[in-house]
């Protein structure tokens, strides 16, 4: 059982990691935690929903433009609600990505309602037997599309003119500035970034759960696990994300699933206390 409960828990893991995944990049680059990245990956999944359902696009071209979308939404609230409080104080910024994440989750509910559909899976759901575990094709897929995307991550941010950019703006934006890196275009990569991240998770999600408007609560397991982790490691997030869905599967297994709520925040208080950076974070100096 215990071998079957941390198969499920790869699966779940690398959900909450393509979310924490999201707070961190957006994090890294600005320094800023965007609280509407779970209403990005809802609204990535409704609209990949309104494309292939009603529009009759095929999976792959639904896919691929919720994306793009998803995508220029990031860029949208990223020149609307990031950028004209780009020296205000922090604690401004954050309620500004509240604010954000309420208009998208009333705005697809004036649209949709409490509409409850279902999106198809990109692999076959059906259950697969292996030395005594079970796993789906679904599964491996969303557990190697997460490898997948932090290994692109950890390449961009390695050894790529943008990954460098945002990298220094991240630790000095005027710094960056004076050695000729346009910060505005930085940032607005990064919400685009972060947008589209944002609408693969949500369409892998999709399949698992009903979509509704309220799906975008998946961003709190998120952030819980990016702090896990550690905000500025993307390792950290993948692992704070792991390490989460871990801890809810077996305390709802072995103790009770009413104690979910209760592990994740006794977990988070636990790492705050011991390693306040994460698991795999870094004391970073950041200088404006």
């Amino acid at each position: 059982m215990l071998g079957q409960i941390l198969v499920n828990s790869l699966v779940l893991g690398s959900i909450y990691a393509l979310t924490a995944l999201g707070f961190s990049v957006i994090f890294r680059a600005s320094g800023v935690v965007n609280f509407a990245q779970g209403e990005m990956m809802m609204l990535g999944a409704m609209t990949a929903l309104l494309l292939y359902r009603d529009l009759h696009l095929g999976y792959a071209p639904a896919f691929l433009a919720a994306v793009a979308i998803s995508m220029v939404a990031g860029l949208v609230v990223e020149r609307l609600a990031f950028r004209p409080l780009l020296h205000a104080p922090h604690f401004t910024v954050l309620l500004s990505t509240v604010a954000v994440a309420q208009i998208i989750r009333s705005g697809v509910r004036a649209f949709y309602g409490q509409e409850l559909a279902s999106f198809p899976a990109a692999w076959s759901a059906a259950p697969i037997e292996l030395l005594g575990l079970r796993f789906t094709l679904l599964g491996v897929g969303i557990v190697v599309t997460t490898a997948g995307t932090l290994l692109l991550f950890l390449l961009v941010f390695a050894h790529t003119r943008m990954g460098w950019a945002m990298r220094a703006t991240a630790q000095n934006m005027r710094g960056a500035a004076i050695v000729g890196v346009s910060v505005p275009k930085v940032y607005a990569q990064t919400w685009a970034i972060a947008g589209g991240l944002a609408a693969v998770g949500g369409i892998l999600l999709a399949p698992l759960i009903i979509i509704t408007p309220d799906m975008g609560v998946i961003g709190n397991k998120g952030f819980v696990a990016a702090i896990l982790g550690g905000f500025n490691s993307l390792p950290g997030a993948v692992l704070g994300g792991f390490v989460l869905a871990a801890a809810e599967n077996l305390v709802g297994v072995y103790i009770s699933s009413a104690f979910k709520d209760v592990i994740i925040f006794f977990l988070l208080v636990l790492v705050l206390l011991v390693q306040p950076d994460g698991i795999l974070g870094k004391k970073t100096l950041r200088r404006v």
